[in-house]
């Protein structure tokens, strides 16, 4: 069993970063690189940027103990035009059963692609994000669900969704496997990053309040 499924645990309480505090760092870089890459999405030769809607009538979708009741319980279809990154994200976060440490594993992944010059764009987030999410499940997860769920999921054909897999693992060179080492260092990292953010938050509050009184 490798440290991370061992000494942070897959399923661990992650009471060492709240969740929330966890999402908002990690669609803080998201928008940062969207907004670095907004004039670069015509230029971005990727199957993730082509659009095509789910044509299977049923939409029933992934069904687990994580389920959140607000979104519909397993009743749950995601259209990609209606969220979000951010709202897709959580959505899928809570429907899959996430931790933490599983999105870690999802950034790690992003980054990976990223180094090999593929352009995230407005345009591919949502099924670049969804693919990264679903091979990390996939590969480091005890909970799998069947192809045909992570396509309602993420509102796409089977089809597409082995097209989109087959992309992603070819930015990968087939290789998942992760470090332990690389791991740990880069959860700190985006630990560090949330808390210069929080400290920088604060100060820019701190700031306010001192014009405030000035006037």
């Amino acid at each position: 069993m490798s440290v991370v499924q061992e000494e942070f645990g897959m399923k661990e309480n992650d009471t060492a970063m709240d969740a929330n505090n966890f999402l908002e760092t990690i669609f803080m870089i998201l928008n940062s690189i969207l907004d670095y890459t907004k004039d670069l999405e015509e230029k971005t030769p990727s199957i993730f940027d082509h659009y095509h809607h789910s044509q299977d009538s049923d939409k029933s979708s992934l069904s687990t103990s994580y389920s959140d009741s607000s979104s519909g319980g397993s009743d749950f279809y995601c259209e990609l035009d209606k969220y979000d990154i951010e709202d897709f994200i959580v959505l899928c976060y809570k429907k899959m059963g996430f931790s933490l440490n599983l999105l870690v594993l999802s950034m790690m992944y992003l980054d990976k692609l990223l180094a090999n010059n593929f352009i995230l764009t407005y345009t591919n987030v949502h099924k670049v994000f969804f693919i990264c999410m679903m091979e990390t499940q996939k590969y480091y997860d005890d909970i799998n669900f069947k192809n045909k769920d992570y396509a309602k999921l993420c509102g796409i054909t089977i089809d597409e969704l082995l097209e989109l897999e087959l992309e992603f693992m070819n930015y990968m060179n087939f290789n998942l496997n992760i470090k332990d080492e690389d791991f740990l260092n880069y959860k700190k990292k985006l630990k560090k990053l949330y808390q210069s953010n929080i400290m920088i938050s604060n100060k820019y509050i701190e700031n306010q309040e001192v014009d405030e009184d000035d006037n």
